[in-house]
């Protein structure tokens, strides 16, 4: 009859064992049906974000290798900008042939957001949403229309179409920099961090340059 006690013992210890590798498994099952959920909804925000086919590696989503150069334009916006074109010319070296002046202003539609270039990533890292992106940058400087404010001829001095083609040219890049400093791009990336959050369901999103 001693040895009944110890038996039961022994039973227990056994059956309180076997509850504890069951409820450990079933956890760690838990944990890994949960990550993978989680590496597939990441690949899924960030299909939906670039409008690029996805794939996981190591853990994160990133966007697949294309031949092709895509975009992801995050804002849109209406600038307008104002040049000025001058030029006096002589005769024969010496004889002043007037000074012709050209004054444009132009509209133009500015596209803003990034290339996805390899690199481009979406993981969690310590509970938070990390994503990997290149720096913001102006993608598009689409002219609208243009209006000629000020044009005057010199004598001998006329005003031609490839002054108003070059005067075009230089304004258009002077958009593209005007663009560049009105903190466009500052609201390229705090939109990003909007649309992750939304799409997460996160608090908080961090923003890492590729690195090079």
């Amino acid at each position: 009859m001693s040895a009944h006690p110890e038996l039961w013992k022994t039973l227990r210890w056994v059956v309180f064992s076997a509850t504890l590798l069951l409820l450990a498994w079933l956890a760690i099952r838990g944990m890994e049906r949960s990550v993978g959920s989680t590496v597939g909804g990441l690949e899924q925000v960030l299909g939906a974000i670039t409008q690029s086919d996805t794939r996981i590696v190591e853990g994160r989503a990133e966007i697949s290798e294309s031949r092709e150069i895509s975009e992801l334009a995050l804002v849109e916006m209406k600038m307008s900008a104002t040049r000025s074109f001058e030029n006096e010319a002589y005769l024969l070296r010496y004889l002043p042939a007037g000074t012709k002046q050209l004054i444009v202003r132009g509209e133009y539609r500015v596209t803003a957001g990034y290339k996805l270039e390899p690199g481009v990533s979406l993981a969690m890292e310590g509970g938070v949403p990390l994503a990997r992106f290149p720096e913001p940058r102006i993608l598009a400087v689409e002219l609208i229309d243009y209006q000629a404010l000020s044009e005057k001829d010199g004598w001998a001095n006329e005003v031609k179409p490839e002054d108003r083609a070059q005067l075009l040219r230089e304004l258009r890049q002077q958009m593209r920099l005007e663009a560049q400093r009105s903190g466009v791009l500052e609201i390229v990336e705090s939109t990003l961090r909007t649309r992750l959050r939304d799409l997460l369901g996160a608090g908080n999103v961090k923003v890492e340059r590729i690195p090079e």
